[in-house]
């Protein structure tokens, strides 16, 4: 394949071995699988590209309404959809935000859904309208991405397509962008970037013996499973928001977090603590619609699972890091301490 050429025999022979390797595992082909069904599921609850009259009829509570069942426009985008594209948002703060900024959020979804508006200015909108929409615009791919699967690979972060690209591939993305844009890679805008980026994917997708008939969320899976991009390392830090509130290190126990909790569950919109106590579920607080929740404190959400809650009787998960890598069904909704302190 073209993308192929020029890499060595060694390094296309370790892409062929990748791909006979990830063809063993049944496990994710049958978790993606399972997730498609239930895409399309969402594309008949919520048909917005299809019939875009039916956005007029989106309203707060069917676009955000946590403690209701599951059952709403974010939750489908962020947990039941997780395997076709992660956007780990840590905080319910963005989705709220848009709930209560619901025609501005229509407007925007209307022409993120738009066929005849290019990807890039589908991106380039001015989703930073609404607090927590904006940044690399993570949240805006992942429903654009859900309305376009087959066009769309559901890699939100710029970084990691770069990384894909250039490390893995070794492809001269300033080349391609002085090629179709007729100005440097640095200078595209966000929107741009991401159009590029995603076009070359699909492009290298197609070269690879073996990938070309994957979809594009298995083909994601995929890299990521071999070629993650690397992390920064995670060291204890002096958080500045962490300093202010009289804590010195990021909490390494359930107390500390609760106390995190007790600082800032109105800022959570739950302005008030019924009770705390020391069995399963942690705590009863009421939000800021009046509605009694069960609130369960973990320092990593992946506690929760490891401690063998049963979580029908669980609203929320509070915890200081949202380390799973996919929502079962029917789990209480993360709220991540460290990103809403942080402002993600």
């Amino acid at each position: 394949g073209r993308f192929l050429e020029g890499r060595g025999m060694s390094v296309s022979k370790e892409i062929d071995r990748y791909v006979k390797d990830f063809e063993t595992r049944r496990d994710i082909k049958e978790k993606i699988d399972k997730t498609l069904k239930l895409h399309s599921e969402f594309l008949k609850r919520y048909p917005f590209r299809k019939d875009p009259s039916s956005i007029d009829k989106l309203t707060p509570e069917s676009l955000y309404n946590p403690g209701s069942g599951k059952d709403y426009f974010f939750y489908w985008v962020e947990f039941k959809l997780r395997p076709l594209g992660s956007i780990r948002v840590g905080s319910d703060s963005a989705f709220r935000n848009a709930a209560e900024n619901i025609d501005k959020f229509k407007e925007l979804l209307r022409k993120a859904v738009d066929d005849s508006i290019p990807l890039s200015e589908k991106v380039d909108m001015g989703w930073e309208q609404i607090k927590g929409f904006g940044g690399d615009k993570i949240i805006a791919k992942k429903i654009i991405s859900c309305y376009y699967l087959d066009d769309v690979l559901p890699i939100f972060k710029t970084k990691d397509l770069e990384h894909f690209l250039r490390n893995v591939f070794q492809v001269d993305v300033n080349k391609r962008s002085l090629d179709e844009y007729g100005k440097r890679y640095e200078t595209l805008t966000l929107g741009e970037k991401y159009e590029l980026l995603n076009r070359i994917m699909l492009e290298v997708k197609v070269n690879i013996k073996g990938a070309k008939g994957w979809n594009n969320a298995y083909f994601t899976r995929f890299l990521y499973e071999y070629w993650p991009p690397s992390r920064p390392a995670k060291r204890p830090e002096l958080t500045p928001p962490l300093h202010d509130i009289g804590l010195l290190f990021e909490p390494r126990s359930e107390l500390e977090v609760i106390y995190l909790f007790s600082i800032l569950h109105k800022k959570l919109k739950f302005p008030y603590i019924v009770k705390i106590r020391d069995e399963y579920p942690d705590a009863t607080v009421i939000n800021h619609e009046g509605r009694m929740l069960k609130i369960e404190f973990e320092v990593r959400s992946s506690e929760f699972l490891k401690h063998g809650h049963d979580p029908k009787y669980c609203d929320y998960i509070v915890c200081w890091e949202d380390d799973l890598e996919e929502i079962p069904e029917n789990f209480p909704e993360v709220i991540s301490l460290k990103k809403e302190l942080r402002g993600e």
